[in-house]
């Protein structure tokens, strides 16, 4: 119904922010990692938007990019997983890494994602893994594929030194937005600082 909204960044939530278009407020519910690429956004942005429809109720889901979307879109047929599990899905893991995971059928990569027990993980790739490939949805191999075992390298490493599934995976989705190298050594060090930062503050 709604397909995208085009217009002016006027608040920031947890996880909404509204959009003024003409005049008219949008709340749209988002991704904590786009959320935080938004924080310091200014002027007109076009968000591709899906309308949730409850009984009760009536929601935007917005994303910056078509294609993360199409992933959500896909995420929310599957048994169980609503709309929110589906963003918290895609604030803690690329969907390119998300596509790589279902199609590798990494379960492993699946569970560390907070919401998201062996049952579930099991379920995401015996739906999703098939309907990906048929829709050209494939994580193309190379420098991605370098840069999603770093950040995976990473994760397990924060993970080990006692930090949570949830802040080890935010943690290292700032620093990758946040330096130019994406080798092991830098991204850990990057992700250190901001975990260290955030239980300062």
């Amino acid at each position: 119904m709604i397909a995208h909204l085009y217009g002016d960044i006027t608040s920031i939530g947890d996880n909404y922010l509204v959009l003024d278009v003409n005049g008219i407020g949008y709340r749209i519910s988002m991704t904590e990692t786009t959320l935080r690429r938004l924080s310091s956004h200014r002027g007109k942005l076009r968000i591709f938007t899906h309308l949730i429809v409850r009984d009760d109720s009536l929601s935007l889901a917005g994303f910056l990019e078509s294609s993360e979307l199409e992933l959500f879109l896909l995420l929310i047929t599957v048994n169980r997983v609503g709309p929110q599990m589906a963003l918290s899905i895609l604030s803690q893991i690329t969907p390119t890494e998300l596509v790589q995971a279902l199609t590798g059928e990494d379960e492993k990569r699946l569970t560390r994602l907070s919401g998201v027990g062996p049952r579930n993980a099991r379920r995401l790739i015996l739906e999703l893994k098939d309907r990906l490939k048929e829709q050209g949805i494939i994580a193309s191999p190379g420098g991605t594929d370098k840069t999603g075992q770093a950040r995976q390298d990473v994760i397990e490493a924060l993970i080990a030194l006692g930090f949570s599934s949830r802040d080890s995976n935010e943690a290292v989705s700032r620093a990758v937005s946040g330096i130019t190298e994406t080798d092991t050594r830098a991204l850990l060090k990057s992700a250190l600082g901001i975990l260290k930062e955030d239980r300062r503050g």
